[in-house]
């Protein structure tokens, strides 16, 4: 039973997770469209971006660890 309970905990972690890298995504994506292409802000915010979706991508290796 602790092991059910683990990986419903584990699968909302999981969850929350992608939830808060999406958001950093979306922001990222709507400020860049927003600002004007020799904005410097830019390069960091493609940076940002590039790095939030690595750490997507990384979420099934994640959650299989879990397991």
């Amino acid at each position: 039973m602790a092991t059910s309970t683990g990986t419903a905990e584990e699968s909302d972690l999981i969850h929350r997770l992608k939830n808060y890298i999406c958001i950093i995504c979306g922001f990222c994506e709507l400020l860049i469209a927003e600002s004007a292409e020799d904005d410097p802000r830019r390069a960091d915010l493609a940076e940002i971006q590039k790095a939030a979706q690595a750490a997507m991508a990384m979420m099934p290796d994640v959650a299989d660890r879990m397991r």
